[in-house]
């Protein structure tokens, strides 16, 4: 799975999440609900694994500025008490 989206992209996605729902609102037939709530539930899993990636990566980002912020807090300290 990739680890960016761009914006276009999620509004693509947007989009087609929509026309699901648009779908299963117009459905005229059992065949086209049931396949309109299948494709909407397809979706709903890529986003929420792409929700879940975006906090992973997110969390990572922080470990990392966590990382420097207490080096530097450290070595600061280590200074002062010279």
């Amino acid at each position: 799975m990739p680890e960016t989206v761009t914006a276009k992209e999620y509004t693509d996605f947007m989009a087609l999440r929509e026309q699901m729902k648009k779908g299963i609102e117009e459905a005229d037939s059992e065949f086209m609900l049931v396949t309109y709530t299948r494709l909407l539930a397809a979706l709903n899993k890529r986003q929420n694994a792409a929700n879940a990636l975006n906090i992973k990566l997110e969390n990572r980002n922080i470990a990392a500025i966590k990382k420097g912020k207490k080096e530097a807090l450290s070595s600061a300290k280590n200074r002062d008490d010279e």
